[in-house]
């Protein structure tokens, strides 16, 4: 094995509990967890005073049972819980988008759960991160996984500051335990694209091959939206 390759592995392996990671595969966004998200794109503009629409495939791919999107099942591979926050380090925002076991339990019996968020006219224009919170059970082991999907607000009048929804803006990093790559890819080589989630001048993606020829993403930043 080649000395790089061990050396970005024990780099991969070290920081493991702290990175984000996501895969563009043909314009959806697999995260290191069982959620595949189909809208927004990556960098969608969220204009204030409308609605922005976030579709998650709960499916995975057609893969999963349909129970398994269900808080409490029995399955060895489901989902636990998903949440998805507005954050920003720029504006020093965290705002709650769905919380709670709302979204995996409404629109029964769909493969893909939508949102409606409403962009209040109170949030600052800037860089964001839309970040989902997943825990799952894969093959019967417990990971929780972070993945920042970056967007831009809009706002040309700002309305003061938001007071409904926002939480207590988290250090950076927030420790995570995901799998490695999500299991949905089934261990196969596919072209994956990464997209930067952070701002200021420290920041950089790793990306290197694995001995299967998988390629693994992890973006790290010292400053993530």
């Amino acid at each position: 094995m080649h000395s790089t390759l061990v050396l970005s592995a024990a780099l991969l392996t070290s920081l493991l509990g702290y990175a984000r990671a996501q895969t563009l595969v043909n314009g959806q966004i697999f995260t290191n967890g069982l959620a595949i998200v189909d809208a927004p794109e990556p960098e969608s503009p969220m204009h204030a005073g409308s609605v922005t629409q976030i579709a998650i495939d709960v499916s995975g791919d057609g893969k999963l049972d349909q129970s398994a999107s269900i808080p409490g099942s029995d399955e060895a591979t489901r989902f636990d819980s998903l949440e998805i926050y507005l954050v920003s380090y720029q504006t020093k925002q965290n705002l709650t988008v769905s919380s709670g076991p709302g979204l995996l339990t409404q629109e029964q019996g769909s493969t893909v759960k939508h949102w409606n968020y409403n962009v209040s006219t109170c949030i600052p224009p800037g860089s964001y991160n839309l970040t989902f919170y997943e825990a799952s059970h894969i093959n019967g082991q417990p990971y929780f996984s972070i993945t920042p999907l970056p967007v831009i607000v809009m706002n040309d009048h700002q309305t003061g500051a938001c007071s409904n929804d926002t939480n207590q803006l988290q250090a950076f990093p927030q420790k995570s335990s995901p799998y490695p790559q999500s299991p949905l890819l089934n261990g196969s080589a596919v072209s994956t694209q990464a997209f930067a989630t952070a701002t200021g001048s420290n920041s950089a993606t790793l990306a290197f091959a694995s001995p299967f020829g998988l390629t693994l993403l992890a973006s790290l930043s010292l400053f993530l939206m």
